[in-house]
């Protein structure tokens, strides 16, 4: 493609330092157990950023399994997501969270490189093939399959956090709150995350102590307890 400069052989050696850079950070973390914290970081990072598609839903779940409780707790982590989605930017932001709590700034700037770096390489890898794809038939059948896997992936992650976030009768009033001010009153994000900040912590049992009873029991079956 003449416009971005970028020849076919260029976008296939990018590819190819993607796949490299995977491979060995795997290898030395798995295989050749190399104990190296920020290497750790890098690994988890990359390999989730490497895989994910799908928007930054998609990757909570992944995220969550490999970093809870190992590097934080339950709590940390989702008061971290709820930070990130405060604050302007997408929400591969929350990496640089997540490798900050668990090995201060160094870590924050490893995980943050670890899970952006992926989909930059692999953007500067497939444009110069785009021009050509796009008008292939197959290709465009293709992708309209990967758009529809991706909501799907969206709808399951949400299944996911709901399971791991709402544990009481309160959490539930908050989510309805939440998605009642984004769906019906399309309300901004941190707005959204202010109103059920101050709205949980009213419900709190330091405050109201209201609707604190478990939701849902998973353990027991998907029983609500009372």
């Amino acid at each position: 493609m003449k416009r971005i400069g970028i020849p076919l052989w260029v976008g296939g050696l990018i590819f190819l330092v993607w796949a490299a850079v995977l491979t060995l950070s795997i290898l030395l973390v798995d295989r050749a157990g190399i104990d190296n914290v920020y290497l750790e970081i890098f690994e988890v990072m990359y390999r989730i950023g490497s895989l994910i598609f799908g928007g930054g839903q998609v990757v909570l779940p992944m995220l969550q399994t490999e970093v809870v409780p190992y590097w934080m707790t339950k709590d940390q982590f989702f008061q971290g997501l709820g930070l990130a989605q405060s604050m302007p930017g997408p929400l591969f932001n929350f990496s640089s969270y997540l490798g900050a709590v668990y090995q201060g700034v160094a870590g924050g700037l490893v995980a943050y490189v670890g899970l952006f770096g992926p989909g930059v390489i692999l953007i500067f890898a497939i444009v110069p093939f785009w021009a050509r794809l796009r008008h292939v038939k197959w290709f465009k059948s293709v992708l309209n399959g990967v758009n529809a896997t991706a909501i799907g992936l969206v709808g399951a992650a949400c299944v996911i956090l709901w399971e791991a976030a709402v544990g009481t009768a309160a959490d539930a009033m908050v989510f309805v709150l939440a998605g009642t001010l984004a769906v019906v009153y399309n309300i901004g994000a941190p707005w959204i995350v202010l109103s059920g900040g101050v709205f949980g912590a009213i419900l709190s049992q330091e405050a109201l102590s209201l609707g604190q009873v478990e939701w849902c029991d998973l353990k027991n079956g998907g029983q609500a307890e009372p």
